[in-house]
């Protein structure tokens, strides 16, 4: 059996239940309850939302018309913290603060940088 990771205690979810009619609940749930919770839902006749393989097939049209659009489907996903592992997504072309110190030639082997926008 293999170990689950441990979660930090503030991880959450969010679990979004729907239909084709236009009906949406959404709820943040702590992410160790989803498991519970989706089991719950399917326990009540609720279904798992495929809408995103749909996007794949040929028919997809077809099959959202001949389902029944008072079906509640259930989808989850966990919430994502933006400012965690932040990465520098700018480049740097003219920041000189990887250049080895000793090495004066490496600046002059760069050809210079313009800005035109």
């Amino acid at each position: 059996m293999a170990r689950r990771k441990k979660l930090p205690k503030d991880d959450r979810s969010l679990i979004e239940v729907s239909n084709d009619e236009g009906d949406q609940w959404v709820a943040d749930i702590p992410t160790k309850g989803v498991e519970e919770t989706e089991k719950s839902l399917r326990d009540a006749g609720v279904v798992r939302d495929d809408d995103d393989r749909l996007l794949r097939r040929y028919d997809a049209a077809r099959v959202v018309d001949n389902r029944d659009s008072k079906q509640y489907r259930y989808r989850s996903d966990r919430v994502v913290d933006e400012d965690e592992d932040r990465e520098d997504n700018h480049d740097r072309e003219e920041d000189l603060s990887d250049l080895e110190p000793d090495n004066d030639d490496e600046l002059t082997e760069q050809s210079p940088v313009w800005k035109f926008w």
